[in-house]
């Protein structure tokens, strides 16, 4: 029924829809080889399902189609919409032709397809969810301070026991508590005392979102045990859980950040976190970053002809300007931002849960900002400008953070910044 090649064109045209779906949403990123390569397997495996002559080949096909989407994150109801295209286009083209029989026969065939695929990634699916969270408690135990991050910690462990309960759904298996103020992540948030950071609405995002979380969990925990039936709802279930649970991460995160930055010691001229402690928070970022899954990006600045202002008004006056510049700094970068007095006239910045592309506004915002300013020293107006090196920092989550790899991530940075120099200053590269 599917050889022809009408069909077969209506399925390709299908799945093309579904691909620019999948780039417009973010699954596939235009250009890149690896992914094009990816999009061009999909495509194939999906012809080859609905070409497949028996039910070997046939679960051979599913198996990899759906491996491809879990492992590319698409979420089931994409899939689960590729499918309902495909099938309302071939119906119509039989519809066209006015043949009854085989309409009849392409809805059992459809039914039995979708519950192949379905159950094939609900299994996939919770197999990777819980080997993700493993990785995630793995880098929060990297840290060697831990601070807010122990309760993260802990709501890693409620999630894994979440996890293990729905894969063992057949069985008679314990689930974690549904309360959401009686889990031990709830216990803390209900009695946390930090006044500087209870009042922040971070924190209060936080509440907000375990307490829809466990929601969540308990129509996952009334769910009919035995048999399983109604997997789609399950998956649609597990990945709001994820998704908000990577929130609380990133939010948890920023509360981490504000109360490192408030405890750590301060560059005396600027009040900026000193070089010396560089290091230590870029490990912990980095690990940070890979247990949220939320990007992470590098900023250097340095003051353009500074030993000009130095030579022509006096280092007073040039501590005048670094001291401006460290004031400006910190009114347009977040409290939670790390914001390090690197040298002399050079500053390096770590923006936690920042992309590349948010990086670059930020940076061409604060170029834009220094070069409107004017300060006044001793009567006389100074006015100067900044030129800014950004890079994103990749995380991988199999990569170990040593030494050698936060010197990389600052000589690509450094390399940026010397390029907006060459390029004119009063840039961002």
């Amino acid at each position: 029924m599917f050889k022809t090649e009408t069909y077969l064109d209506a399925i390709r045209s299908s799945i093309d829809d579904f691909c620019i779906d999948l780039e417009r949403e973010g699954y596939v990123r235009e250009g890149e080889c690896a992914y094009t390569r990816a999009i061009n397997d999909h495509k194939a495996l999906f012809i080859s399902l609905f070409g497949s002559q028996d039910v070997h080949e046939s679960e051979e096909y599913t198996d990899e189609l759906v491996h491809f989407c879990v492992t590319n994150e698409i979420p089931y109801m994409f899939v689960y919409g590729e499918l309902l295209t495909i099938s309302r286009n071939l119906m119509r083209l039989l519809a066209e032709e006015g043949d009854v029989e085989n309409l009849k026969r392409l809805s059992t065939y459809f039914d039995k397809i979708e519950h192949q695929i379905t159950i094939a990634y609900f299994h996939k699916f919770l197999r990777r969810l819980a080997a993700k969270n493993h990785i995630r408690l793995s880098h929060l135990s990297n840290l060697v301070e831990k601070n807010l991050m122990v309760h993260y910690q802990q709501h890693i462990e409620w999630m894994i026991k979440l996890i293990d309960y729905v894969q063992h759904l057949e069985e008679d298996y314990p689930y974690p508590e549904l309360n959401h103020t009686l889990c031990t992540f709830g216990k803390w948030l209900h009695d946390a005392s930090i006044p500087y950071i209870i009042t922040t609405s971070h924190f209060k995002e936080v509440g907000l979102l375990h307490q829809n979380l466990h929601n969540l969990a308990s129509d996952v925990v009334s769910h009919p045990r035995g048999k399983l039936s109604k997997p789609k709802n399950l998956i649609h279930l597990m990945q709001r859980i994820d998704y908000i649970s990577l929130e609380i991460g990133n939010e948890i995160a920023i509360l981490n950040d504000m109360i490192m930055i408030e405890e750590y010691s301060k560059d005396p001229l600027t009040a900026l976190l000193t070089r010396r402690l560089f290091e230590k928070v870029m490990q912990s970022q980095i690990e940070i970053s890979k247990a949220t899954e939320s990007p992470c990006s590098l900023m250097m600045c340095d003051l353009d002809h500074f030993k000009s202002i130095n030579d022509t008004y006096g280092h007073l006056a040039g501590d005048a300007v670094i001291k401006h510049f460290a004031e400006t700094l910190r009114t347009l970068l977040r409290k939670s931002d790390f914001i390090f007095r690197f040298g002399g006239e050079e500053f390096i910045i770590v923006l936690p849960s920042t992309s590349e592309a948010n990086t670059r506004k930020i940076a061409q915002k604060l170029c834009d900002f220094t070069a409107e300013q004017e300060i006044s020293f001793e009567g006389k107006p100074i006015r100067y400008t900044v030129s800014i090196g950004i890079t994103p920092i990749a995380i991988d989550s199999t990569t170990y953070i040593l030494k050698d790899t936060i010197n990389r991530y600052v000589a690509e940075v450094d390399a940026k910044l010397y390029l907006a120099k060459q390029n004119g200053r009063n840039r961002v590269e």
